[in-house]
């Protein structure tokens, strides 16, 4: 019970705490750079307290029946955000080292990001509602009973880790953020060989030759 309430909290002040940043990021109000980077900072570290938290919380310190991930992926995602978020008050506010490039202004968008979350959205929705149909459990560190080869999975094997990487995107193309967005390419290498590569190895030696046809008729990401 006190591992569920504190993550709720910590998730509850990591989220506020990005709000208040960006009601002023996106907003008229002049602040000193001090209490900008001050801002992100703290919205910095509530979001680190959350990731560790949940890791050190819920991941399981041993995998017996699944693959051998270091972590789970939403939490590879969030730390991956909450590090280009860094990077960028960082550099906007302290070192002041670059400028992005200007025709990267061009994704600053509400409407092109609220997109990118609508179809990061709707491919959790599908992925997860097909583990249901099929009685299987998508936490990753669970034992694997069945595999799922049918609806999205007919064409892509990994789609709600493609999800995160255009989820990440979507939010820092929505907030103006575009450190964020851009590091959502870290998150699909990470993901690629930490997760994925794991998992398919993990598939190959419980399924053998079903795995490898399946594995041969579909893309992992796109």
């Amino acid at each position: 019970m006190f591992k569920k309430y504190s993550s709720y909290l910590l998730l509850a002040n990591m989220i506020y705490q990005y709000m208040n940043f960006f009601s002023w990021y996106l907003g008229s109000t002049q602040i000193q750079i001090e209490s900008a980077f001050s801002l992100g900072m703290i919205a910095f570290m509530s979001g680190l307290a959350f990731i560790i938290f949940a890791h050190i919380s819920y991941f399981p310190r041993e995998l017996n029946n699944s693959a051998a991930i270091p972590t789970f992926p939403p939490l590879i995602m969030l730390f991956s955000l909450n590090l280009g978020f860094f990077i960028g008050i960082s550099n906007l506010y302290v070192i002041q080292l670059y400028k992005l490039p200007v025709f990267l202004d061009t994704f600053r968008s509400p409407e092109l990001g609220g997109l990118a979350i609508f179809v990061s959205f709707a491919l959790i929705f599908l992925s997860v509602g097909l583990f249901r149909q099929n009685e299987e459990d998508p936490n990753p560190t669970t034992r694997s009973n069945k595999l799922i080869t049918n609806g999205i999975y007919k064409y892509i094997r990994n789609p709600m880790y493609l999800a995160l990487v255009i989820l990440q995107t979507g939010l820092g193309i929505s907030l103006s953020f575009l450190h964020i967005s851009l590091m959502s390419i870290f998150t699909a290498i990470t993901i690629h060989y930490f997760i994925i590569k794991r998992e398919e190895a993990y598939l190959r030696n419980l399924f053998g030759a079903e795995y490898e046809n399946y594995k041969a008729k579909s893309r992992r990401w796109i």
